[in-house]
């Protein structure tokens, strides 16, 4: 029994009677509940409206998607342009390119104005420098240190080992290696440690293994051998192997105040745009926070030259300015000259190398002649709507051809075409399908009971109307418009029905005719266009007339939304059904209650007259 506020806790029955009351009262009810049990299967099949309603908005919004970008010119009728030498240069065009070809030789690229610095980040040792002291990208570990000589067949030609101390100089480190090796000596070039062999041995060595597994020091770290190769002697040249970089090189690790210990916190600007400037700044989050500027400039970090390197995103001639503290002069961070780009006096304190233009030459008949040059600050080049990007120089001309993408066109029109039939399709089975009806003692599916609800719905009907005449429909336009193409028919769209059958167009699908589809492309590809996209105040093609009725359909306070949203009419059935359910409960637990107290009286005149019946028993008795 359900919980019944106008009942007491427990309830008993047939005590005096013998009685079911309970199964009685129950039988009862169950005739009193047959309204509300209509109300309760009336409210879920309005759930189930609402929900089929749902599905059917999700897939009009997503036609509407489509067609939101399927009207651009630029995906409907694309341009393809083809290029004879795409080392050279690449080329895109525009849908209002004309269909053309002409010749193109770029005899320059455009340049940025780059700043080299003079001076490297870190510290170039020098051959007093003790190896203990080389910290720039490895902590030094001093201890054995093993050199291979080898022969052209792979053959060790001999095999140094040496050994060395934290304390060694660099100049002691070399003497070792001169000392101890037949073929090998050493030098120190602008911090790089360059093994050579020694005078007399040019082209004996074919090649040299650095290190072994029994070594104890990271002598080839240090020196930055890694990754260094081997360059064999000829010709009376001494082979050798060179450090990548100085033995004092940094990495993007660093911190600023590691290369410089007055270095603040402050500002700096690059073509007078502001950035902060940290002490404990890296060298890596320095230059993101320069290239994530608007400053326009990129910068980078030059691993085998150890320079902090900067140009301008653009190219020509411009220049780059660099200064330190803000506008006013405050917030200095004394970095600029650590860095090597300008000095304290605002002087650069490197080469500065100012960028190039562009030169290209146009032959537009096709003649060998240049009828047209170009010059751009930039590495593209815009001509007749076409945009070519240069990626070098050349000295033979380069065959552009720009055509109409007919392809392209094809497969976005079969995709919308596609995309509508998922559509109608899908709201003509709503409209005829037919509800499931249950077998004995099984619940049905949601996808079941979801089957049959709109069926034969009247509003459902009106947008499949809508929707199929669109479809079939004649494009109206004024004089001043003229469209060549005024219905999918014209261009190879329609239901497909022939020989009087008349199946696909009750069904409002579509069908394609390729080669008709295909001809009108290719004979005039802005008139299809203008047939589904073109608007203006009195016309509209017909992918608008469909994306504006979708709008209205989808939207909120749209068709859909007055059917089946908040306050549309379902929405507002279910709440009056709602209403009258409450009303019900509360009716059928005063029934209930009623039914309990006449039983209960029941119960007490059987109870009387059952005493009554004893005391007369009792008294014959006696």
């Amino acid at each position: 029994m359900s919980e019944n506020s106008y009942l007491g806790s427990f309830q008993f029955g047939g005590v005096a009677s013998g009685l079911d009351t309970a199964s009685m009262i129950d039988k009862l009810m169950e005739v009193e509940r047959k309204p509300l049990e209509r109300l309760q299967n009336d409210y879920e099949n309005l759930k189930l409206k609402q929900k089929a309603w749902k599905e059917l908005d999700e897939k009009l919004s997503d036609f509407w998607d489509f067609l939101a970008t399927f009207k651009l010119k630029s995906k409907l009728i694309p341009k393809s342009v083809s290029v004879s030498d795409e080392n050279v240069l690449s080329a895109t065009a525009a849908t209002s390119a004309t269909n053309s070809s002409f010749k193109v030789k770029v005899n320059s690229l455009s340049s940025s104005t780059i700043l080299t610095p003079d001076n490297t980040l870190g510290d170039v040792p020098d051959l007093n420098t003790q190896y203990y002291k080389l910290t720039g990208r490895t902590t030094p570990v001093a201890g054995t240190f093993t050199l291979k000589a080898l022969d052209s067949n792979g053959n060790t030609l001999e095999t140094v080992n040496i050994d060395f101390a934290g304390t060694d100089t660099i100049q002691d480190i070399i003497n070792k290696i001169d000392s101890n090796s037949t073929y090998f000596t050493a030098e120190l070039v602008d911090g790089k440690l360059k093994i050579h062999e020694k005078a007399g041995q040019e082209g004996s060595v074919a090649n040299i293994l650095l290190g072994d597994a029994s070594d104890t020091s990271n002598f080839t770290e240090v020196f930055n051998l890694e990754g260094a190769d081997y360059v064999a002697g000829s010709g009376g040249s001494a082979g050798y192997i060179e450090s990548t970089v100085h033995a004092g090189a940094v990495n993007t690790g660093t911190t600023l105040s590691d290369i410089s210990s007055d270095v603040t916190s402050g500002i700096i600007r690059i073509n007078g745009t502001e950035i902060t400037v940290s002490a404990d700044d890296t060298i890596g989050s320095l230059i993101s926070r320069i290239n994530a500027s608007n400053a326009g400039v990129i910068a980078w970090y030059d691993e085998n030259e150890d320079k902090l390197m900067i140009r301008n995103k653009e190219g020509g001639p411009q220049s780059i300015t660099i200064e330190d503290g803000d506008a006013d002069g405050n917030n200095k961070t004394n970095v600029l000259d650590d860095l090597s780009w300008v000095d304290a006096t605002g002087n650069y304190m490197g080469k500065v190398t100012p960028g190039t233009a562009a030169n290209v030459e146009i032959d537009i008949d096709g003649d060998g002649v240049a009828d047209l040059t170009k010059t751009t600050w930039g590495n593209t080049v815009e001509y007749n709507n076409v945009t070519i990007d240069l990626k070098s120089t050349s000295t033979d001309w380069v065959n552009v051809q720009v055509t109409q993408d007919a392809d392209a066109t094809y497969d976005k029109i079969k995709e919308f075409v596609d995309k509508y039939n998922e559509v109608i399709g899908y709201v003509y089975e709503k409209l005829n399908e037919e509800p499931v009806k249950p077998e004995r003692g099984k619940e049905l599916s949601e996808e079941d009971k979801m089957k049959g609800v709109l069926k034969d719905d009247q509003n459902l009907r009106d947008i499949f109307y809508k929707l199929r005449d669109i479809a079939y429909g004649v494009v109206d336009w004024t004089s001043d418009v003229k469209g060549k193409y005024s219905s999918l028919y014209d261009i190879g769209i329609s239901s497909g029905d022939a020989g009087g059958t008349y199946e696909n167009t009750m069904k409002g699908v579509l069908s394609i005719d390729e080669d008709k589809l295909k001809a009108a492309i290719q004979d005039n590809a802005e008139e299809v266009w203008k047939l589904f996209a073109y608007e203006d105040d009195n016309n509209k093609g017909i992918a608008i007339q469909f994306k504006d009725y979708v709008w209205d359909t989808t939207k909120f306070g749209g068709t859909i939304d007055q059917i089946s949203g908040t306050t549309g009419t379902i929405g507002l059935e279910m709440r009056d059904i709602a209403k009258r359910m409450v009303s019900l409960v509360d009716q059928l637990q005063r029934k209930e209650a009623y039914y309990w107290q006449k039983f209960s009286a029941m119960e007490q005149s059987v109870s009387q007259m059952q005493s009554q019946g004893s005391w007369i028993l009792g008294a014959f008795a006696k």
